[in-house]
């Protein structure tokens, strides 16, 4: 039976190696910030709040449709804005100064309600897959600023290596990337008082998968140890990525929000100040450089040890069902994991590595060198059951011993764990010479 379970194992393992080799990114994105500084801040700012305002005015003509038993497709929605544009009902299909940005806020109204529907539907068919009932898709905040959507007629791709909008005011972004030579849309995204400017363009290249050459990188997210990397290569160190610093960061942030939107409080204010706003952008940048800094450093460790398979833990819904204590729990939370692993991903496909992100229950109840699998039935739950003493193996943070009575860095167990859960042959020639005590990378972003 046990042997008819790693047989299934292994051939899940190779299908999804293989399905994510077919995965190419025919596009990449490159980001701009523009300050209140720039000269065209206020036309950024200005088209932004019409673009709110036609968001908002789509999403209420279809929601006012589907109150009345009819569905507002994107065609009917556009047709119902130009009607009204033309008997002088309402001029808001002519505030942007282009069909196309008021056109790209109706696809948008219109993609968030089929993905209402399509939920709604699962939802009924299936509720145990969701949280909670799918609800109509919200207005924004009225008065408020919302993303720009240009496609690829509206924005021009200058010789000069410049991305320039002319409906708006020529404003124009210099490529950090002058080869490109397709544009697919920007983005333009309000994000504290600041301005996101994405370009989405064209890449022209083909990513060449790596082969499986049995060498695989597991990778365990924590909170204190962001990321800890243990592979099933004998003779290779263990890694951790410190994540004290961007630990402290994010606690910075928090108490700091917490003092000022007190204050707010007490005078009777809006949430809503320069102060604020500088510490939100203060954080989220130091949280990006954080994950582009590990994700790179993570790549390069891959590439310079042949490791062409990286495997990631990570718990579905775990952010939802996190009961920690308070001071953990917002520390947990407030850490953007996924957004890291998907740099990862990103980052390790681009350099043809292979990268599967798999559930990691069990992988640190169960114990590596005494060569448990990572099921339940080695869970502490069933050792409490049947009486095995101790219970729970994990001494404290960081620290676990085996039945042996080795001890272990709890996270590299973790990690020696999530590979054996996912190629269950990986240590087929037995674990002598894989690295157990890890080093520590301190990073500066």
């Amino acid at each position: 039976m046990a042997q008819k379970t790693k047989k299934n194992k292994l051939l899940r393992y190779q299908r999804i190696r293989q399905k994510q080799t077919e995965q190419q990114y025919e596009y990449l994105t490159e980001r701009h910030v523009v300050r209140p500084s720039h000269p065209k801040y206020s036309v950024l700012d200005r088209f932004s709040h019409l673009a709110n305002n036609v968001y908002n005015q789509g999403l209420y003509r279809a929601r006012q449709a589907l109150f009345k038993g009819s569905w507002l497709s994107y065609n009917k929605l556009d047709a119902s804005l130009k009607q009204s544009n033309r008997q002088k009902d309402s001029m808001i299909y002519s505030s942007m100064n282009s069909v196309h940005l008021v056109q790209q806020q109706l696809k948008l109204v219109n993609r968030n309600m089929n993905s209402w529907n399509k939920a709604r539907k699962a939802y009924a068919k299936n509720p145990g897959k969701f949280t909670g009932r799918p609800k109509l898709p919200k207005y924004h905040t009225k008065g408020g600023l919302t993303t720009i959507l240009v496609d690829n007629q509206t924005a021009k791709l200058r010789p000069n290596g410049y991305v320039e909008i002319p409906c708006m005011d020529k404003f124009k972004v210099k490529l950090a990337h002058p080869e490109t030579t397709a544009i697919q849309e920007v983005r333009i995204v309000p994000q504290n008082r600041r301005f996101i400017v994405e370009i989405v363009y064209k890449t022209n290249q083909t990513i060449q998968y790596k082969p499986d050459n049995g060498r695989y990188l597991g990778i365990d997210p924590g909170v204190n140890n962001a990321f800890t990397l243990a592979t099933n290569v004998s003779g290779i160190t263990p890694v951790i990525v410190n994540g004290k610093p961007i630990k402290a960061i994010n606690q910075f942030y928090n108490k700091q929000r917490a003092q000022l939107t007190r204050i707010h409080d007490l005078l009777g204010q809006n949430r809503s100040s320069h102060r604020l706003a500088s510490l939100d952008f203060y954080r989220n940048q130091k949280m990006n450089s954080f994950a582009h800094e590990a994700s790179k450093r993570i790549v390069d460790f891959a590439l310079s040890h042949g490791l062409n398979t990286i495997i990631i833990g990570k718990n579905k819904g775990q952010k939802q069902r996190s009961r920690m204590n308070k001071q953990n729990n917002q520390n947990f939370i407030g850490i953007p994991h996924q957004i890291m692993i998907n740099l990862i991903k990103y980052k390790a496909n681009l350099a043809g590595i292979v990268v599967i992100q798999h559930s990691e229950a069990y992988t640190s109840q169960t114990s590596f060198l005494d060569k448990e699998e990572p099921i339940r039935e080695n869970g502490d739950k069933t050792r409490k059951r049947k009486g095995i003493s101790p219970a729970k193996r994990r001494l404290k943070r960081g620290l676990y011993k085996a039945d042996t009575g080795q001890l272990i860095n709890a996270d590299v167990n973790g990690a020696l764990q999530i590979i054996k859960k996912v190629v269950p042959k990986a240590f087929a020639d037995g674990i002598e010479g894989i690295g157990l005590c890890p080093v520590k990378w301190s990073l500066r972003f």
